[in-house]
């Protein structure tokens, strides 16, 4: 099902209505079609996340030609998402073969330097109906080793929100992508502070390290976009060790890479009941 334009509709009612929708990163064909059906056995609208690394390593032509083959199979919503796109040219490229979302990293950068790029981003996109995510404050990178890290301040967000026009910012509050302890710690008083005065929705990166109980206090103060990488990639890979560490190639890569997708669709359907969208789709 085609959600074009709807990206920023599906996450402002999400925190209106105090759940989240799952943006679950896909690596291959495999990945992308465990959400799809875990989204169309939950009922739920997702994102389906693209980052670099995956850009890099299946080609962006591909990729959108797999999405659009998705969307047109699927019964529920599915907004293709750019995470942590680099820079215009990339952003650009995306939104002209059908992303529905994009993000524009550059946290990195001095906070007008940001601002400045973000906004370009948000007059390219919206014109032609796209979302826009960027972030305020350091995270752990997500695609790399990178473990520098600078909490979002309450008001810096505040500002950054009005100054850039985004609809939904991602912030730092002790979230670390990339990794899979379940013990990340999050400072959940920074959350709410931010929450109650930057008049976007929240999305949380790093969610698989996350506690379930922490998480769903998360969203009860705003956050309303959990990406979710890592969990994904480590049920993929215990999958195929579990076929190849038992002596058992084959002469069909297929048939670990089934049992690859049924261990990612129940980690993506586990994660949508616990974040509240099953059944929002209708």
């Amino acid at each position: 099902m085609s959600d074009r334009g709807g990206a920023a509709a599906w996450v402002r009612r999400a925190k209106a209505e105090g759940w989240a929708l799952g943006q679950f990163n896909m690596s291959n064909l495999e990945t992308l079609q465990a959400i799809v059906g875990a989204a169309d056995e939950s009922r739920a609208p997702v994102f389906i996340g693209v980052s670099m690394g995956t850009m890099r390593h299946a080609g962006m032509a591909y990729i959108a030609a797999m999405a659009r083959a998705a969307k047109a199979t699927a019964t529920v919503p599915l907004l293709l998402h750019l995470d942590h796109g680099p820079d215009l040219d990339t952003i650009a490229a995306c939104i002209d073969l059908g992303w529905d979302s994009v993000m524009i990293d550059a946290s990195a950068l001095p906070y007008g330097e940001n601002v400045a790029l973000v906004r370009e981003v948000a007059a390219l996109a919206h014109p032609r109906g796209v979302a826009v995510e960027a972030q305020i404050g350091q995270t752990w990178e997500e695609d790399g080793d990178g473990r520098t890290e600078s909490a979002t301040g309450p008001e810096e967000a505040r500002a950054f929100v009005a100054a850039t026009g985004v609809d939904y910012v991602a912030v730092s509050i002790g979230n670390t992508p990339g990794q899979l302890d379940g013990e990340a710690p999050i400072d959940v008083p920074l959350l709410g502070r931010i929450a109650r005065i930057a008049d976007v929705p929240i999305v949380m990166h790093g969610g698989s390290s996350v506690p379930d109980h922490v998480m769903r206090e998360a969203i009860e103060l705003g956050v309303a976009k959990i990406n979710i990488d890592t969990a994904i990639r480590l049920a993929v890979s215990e999958a195929l060790a579990g076929h190849y560490g038992q002596g058992r190639p084959g002469a069909d890569p297929r048939v670990p890479l089934r049992a690859a997708r049924e261990a990612a669709r129940i980690v993506i359907r586990e994660k949508i009941a616990l974040f509240g969208s099953a059944g929002r789709a209708g």
